[in-house]
């Protein structure tokens, strides 16, 4: 998203604070570097339960897709950008959503909320340029990770109306997209939304406060995929390919979806194992690119995170 995270730097310099349930890291970033994250504790790590399927996310920063040579790479779904608030409206969102379809790519929709404008027009906004949602899509996704220079109580307050605005709009109950150093601005109420969580560099994700598992993961924003130049977000979901067609609301799996070589679909890639074709190689300083390496906890299991705010 705007390559991954590195858009946080609107929020780097806030003030992040612990929870029952995280512990939360400061980090620093540029335009031009990774972020840089110290521990200041233990905080909640959880691994997929099992196989898992991969994805991308794209914006208008990763100019035109060829969602055939993606898909061919081995990934299930992809979701692109709608807007950036009211102000900044994704002109490759069209071309995206129609190309997912066509390629037999799951689709997917997000928007970069903005808590200081106004949630019910951001969510109109959201839910005109989906149109109808067709079988087999995702529900939409709202992407919390600016505070937009208002108090929590604001942000969580805009929050709600826009989801509540969303799911009276597509009669889906929408996704939220967050990472752990969020959770003194989202708080703890919003745990019955599905996470699409953002932590990069480790083997399992950190939890946002109260959460205790997730839907989605982005493990990087730094990934190499065929069909898209320069880096991308790369992205699993929790389960195999009939457990993603079954949390979209069941359907029809798309056309070859979840092969990697053209033949027969995929159950999901388990971590480490299974015939998903070999990760390219992160670039030299890369914190991203490493999910998946060294030997991750248990799956299934939470244990404490090493380095809870590796780049989110």
């Amino acid at each position: 998203m705007r390559a991954g995270m590195t858009r946080l730097l609107a929020f780097v310099t806030a003030t992040l604070v612990a929870t029952s349930l995280v512990t939360v890291a400061g980090c620093s970033s540029s335009d031009t570097a990774e972020p840089s994250c110290s521990s200041t504790g233990q905080a909640l790590s959880v691994c997929a339960a099992g196989p898992v399927v991969k994805g991308v996310d794209v914006s208008v920063y990763q100019g035109t897709v060829t969602w055939s040579k993606v898909k061919a790479a081995g990934n299930v779904f992809g979701i692109a950008r709608v807007s950036d608030g009211l102000t900044h409206i994704d002109n490759t969102f069209p071309t995206n959503w129609a190309g997912m379809k066509s390629a037999g790519v799951i689709r997917g929709a997000y928007q970069f909320f903005r808590p200081g404008q106004d949630p019910i027009q951001q969510a109109d906004l959201m839910a005109a340029k989906l149109g109808t949602l067709e079988d087999g899509d995702m529900a939409p996704i709202m992407d919390m990770e600016t505070a937009d220079g208002v108090s929590p109580a604001t942000i969580q307050a805009n929050m709600k109306k826009w989801l509540d605005r969303v799911q009276q709009k597509t009669g889906r109950t929408p996704i939220i997209y967050t990472a752990a150093f969020m959770s003194s601005n989202v708080g703890t109420g919003f745990t019955a939304y599905p996470l699409w969580v953002a932590n990069y560099g480790v083997s399992c994700p950190t939890m946002p406060s109260n959460w205790a598992h997730w839907k989605f993961w982005q493990s990087s924003s730094t990934g190499s995929v065929a069909g898209i130049s320069g880096n991308v977000d790369v992205d699993e979901f929790n389960g195999t390919l009939a457990d993603l067609v079954k949390f979209n609301g069941g359907g029809t799996t798309p056309a070859d979806a979840g092969t990697h070589d053209g033949g027969s679909p995929d159950g999901g890639v388990a971590h480490d194992a299974g015939p998903a074709p070999a990760p390219t190689p992160a670039p030299a300083g890369d914190h991203g690119g490493t999910m998946g390496s060294g030997n991750p906890p248990k799956t299934g299991t939470a244990t404490p995170a090493s380095d809870p705010c590796a780049h989110p």
